[in-house]
Parts: structure tokens; C-alpha cells; sequence
């Protein structure tokens, strides 16, 4: 069964300092602000939201309330209110290094790659600010596929802030499997520019993972894990190894908590699909996956899995329509351009299944490829082509 891709665009926002800033003269503002200050201190961030409110009622044209908002709507995981409040300070003519970040934080959270890259320009900022700035268009870069540009830009943080963590982090990652020397180089500076970095952890965890080593990459989850037990991506990376190892319990000990509290999450809904297909449940794993179909425009290794399920469940056509959308992010994979070709030869199809199948068996190909190309050819009336 296919392995998740990765979870990119579930990555958690840096803790954030609310500081004392410039507001309205109103004694009424000054109390709300520092109210609010106090309740993002003890992690009561409601508390915060209302005090922040309160503020803006009494200094509704100022710029810096509005972004203290926004990063609290971060925190409280409501990206689309903190993309309005970022926003709102934009009109109020905000400062770049305030609202900035949020704003890219915001965009990147709702998977809308493409309105980053809309809103947000490269210029000659200060080093610090346009490095985050090029993290975002980064990120934004890689959620739409552009390998090159999101190179590039990730590239271009790290020179503008060489203590980028995050910048570094991410680089890894698009280097994992392109560039592993350079992945471990930068994921290892990262680690040891910030050794409780939980997303430096699960990240090496994905690539040791990629790598075969189930072993090292769950020893990473659980360190992750260590230093904040509530870390979804640290969970979900470790159902996911427990899944592929036929260890449930384990996985669902990872994965019930995670669903409960956000029953639509992506990931989470994937991995319990992707359990119930190894056990071959695959009506209910087909009714998840359908229900979480409209993700996998953005988390395209979705359509592996759906297509695996349909065709097990004897659904040829739909099986060919959903993998050929995963053949056309990833074409050079001969698993699922052998799924896809056996889903067209049931369908007494052979000419696609050879159309399918050609390609990549000219550019890499292996046994199974070529037997079933064979077939293909047996039942096209080409026997000497299969011989």
C-alpha cells in the first residue's frame, strides 16, 4: 500500500512574544493590551482574543493590534481570521516586519500557495525580514510543485539570515530525496542551531524514514515527542511506521487523540484509510478516502492510495481516473503505472495499458514493468512484441 508523501502544509507557527507597542492614548487600550499580554503568557489565548477585541473597539485604526490579534487567530489555529487581521493592518498602512510574517503564515496554513506568491513580492528588505519573506514564497513554491523556485527562494533565506533555522529546515526536506548530503548537512545545523526544535526532529525523522530506517526515524518521533507530547506531525509520523509494521494499537493510540479533536484532519484521516487498506477493509477505506478527496490537490500522494482502493474494490474505472491524477504529479513511478495499466487490461483495454506502461519502462525498467507490458502486448494480439 502507498506510503504518505509528507505531510508538508501541517507545519506548527514559531511561539510568538507579545511585546509591549505603540497604541492609543485611551487608558482603556493600554489596559486591554497588556490584559491580553498576560493571557497569551499563561496560554489563555480566548482570554487574549477578547482583550485584543476590546482594544480595537477603543483604537480601531491601529495597525500593531490588529497583527497582535492575528497571531494570537495563529495560535488558536483559525488561519482565515489571522489573514483578515493581517490584513486590516496592511489598510491601517502597518509596518512590513510586523504584518508580513503573519500574513505568509496565514496564506500557507490555508494551502492558498498561490495567493503568497500574489501578495507577497521578493524586494530589498532588511536581511531578516526578506529571509522570512523568501521562506514564505519558498514554502508557497514547493505546495505548487515548483522544485526550481523553491530552491531558490529557501536558498535565498538562508543566505540573507545564515541562522534561518526553519529556512534550513525546510531546504532539507526538498533536498531529502535530490540532494541527500545536502539535506543531512542542513538538517544537522538546524538540530544543533536549536536542539528542542520539534519540527528539526520530525523532519529528520521523515527523511531517516525515506531512507528505510524505521527504526532511527521512530527514535526521532519519539524525541519529538518527548519535548511536546501533543505534537501531531511526531504522532502521525509514528502511526504512520506502526501502520506500515501491522502494529494497529499503536497506531491508533497516535491517531484516536488526533481525531477526535480535529476529525477532519488530512493526515490523520489518510493514515486511518491507509490502516483499514492494509487490513483489507477497503469499503471502509474507500469512504474515507472519498470524503477526503478534495485534499489531494494539495497532498497528491492521496491518489495512490484511492486509486489502490478502487481497484481492489473491482471500481476499474474510477481506479484509472484517480491514478492517472497521481501519474501526472509523479510519472515516473512504475507502481502505480502498473496499477493503472491492470486496471485499463480489466477493462479489456490493452492499448492504454501499453500506453501506460511504455514510457516508464523506457526510462527505468523493471521486471515486473516488463511482465506486465508483456501481458499487455499478449492481449493486444502482439505476441512477439511480448515475447
Amino acid at each position: 500500500m502507498a506510503q504518505p508523501y509528507r505531510l508538508w502544509w501541517c507545519m506548527a507557527y514559531a511561539a510568538i512574544s507579545l511585546l509591549a507597542c505603540p497604541v492609543a492614548d485611551a487608558k482603556d487600550t493600554s489596559a486591554s493590551i497588556k490584559e491580553a499580554e498576560q493571557q497569551v503568557a499563561k496560554g489563555s489565548l480566548r482570554a487574549a482574543e477578547i482583550e485584543l477585541r476590546n482594544a480595537i473597539r477603543e483604537a480601531p485604526q491601529d495597525p500593531v493590534i490588529r497583527v497582535r490579534l492575528a497571531e494570537v487567530y495563529l495560535r488558536l489555529a483559525e488561519p482565515l481570521l489571522a489573514e483578515r487581521e493581517a490584513k486590516a493592518a496592511i489598510a491601517r498602512h502597518g509596518d512590513e516586519v510586523d504584518y508580513l510574517p503573519v500574513l505568509a503564515d496565514a496564506l500557507l496554513r490555508q494551502n492558498k500557495f498561490t495567493e503568497v506568491q500574489d501578495q507577497i513580492k521578493p524586494d530589498d528588505r532588511n536581511p531578516v525580514l526578506e529571509s522570512k519573506v523568501r521562506l514564505a514564497l519558498g514554502k508557497a513554491a514547493a505546495g505548487l510543485h515548483d522544485q526550481a523556485t523553491a530552491e531558490e527562494m529557501l536558498s535565498d533565506a538562508i543566505r540573507l539570515d545564515p541562522g534561518a533555522v526553519e529556512a534550513k529546515i525546510q531546504l532539507a526536506r526538498l533536498f531529502s530525496e535530490t540532494k541527500p548530503e545536502q539535506a543531512d548537512k542542513l538538517i544537522d545545523e538546524a538540530i544543533v542551531a536549536d536542539p528542542h526544535s520539534i519540527e528539526a526532529l520530525e523532519v529528520k525523522g521523515e527523511i531517516v524514514r525515506g531512507r528505510g530506517d524505521l527504526d532511527g526515524a521512530m527514535r526521532l518521533y519519539d524525541e519529538a515527542l518527548k519535548i511536546d507530547p501533543g505534537s501531531r506531525p511526531g504522532r502521525l509520523g509514528r502511526a504512520n511506521i506502526n501502520i506500515a509494521r501491522g502494529n494497529f494499537n499503536a497506531a491508533d493510540a497516535d491517531l484516536d487523540p488526533i481525531l477526535k479533536a480535529a476529525p477532519e484532519n488530512l493526515m490523520a484521516n489518510y493514515l486511518r484509510a491507509f490502516e483499514l487498506a492494509k487490513q483489507q477493509k477497503y469499503a471502509e477505506a474507500d469512504e474515507i478516502l472519498d470524503h477526503i478527496s478534495p485534499g489531494f490537490a494539495t497532498f497528491s500522494a492521496g491518489y495512490l492510495l484511492l486509486g489502490e482502493t478502487k481497484l481492489a474494490r473491482g471500481q476499474l474505472a474510477q481506479a484509472e481516473f484517480v491514478l492517472a491524477k497521481y501519474l501526472g504529479h509523479f510519472p515516473d513511478d512504475q507502481n502505480a503505472a502498473r496499477l493503472i495499466a491492470t486496471a485499463a487490461l480489466r477493462q479489456h483495454a490493452p492499448t492504454r495499458a501499453i500506453e501506460y506502461l511504455k514510457p516508464v519502462v523506457g526510462k527505468s525498467p523493471q521486471a515486473a514493468t516488463l511482465s506486465l507490458l508483456g501481458d499487455a502486448y499478449l492481449a493486444h494480439g502482439k505476441p512477439e512484441l511480448a515475447l
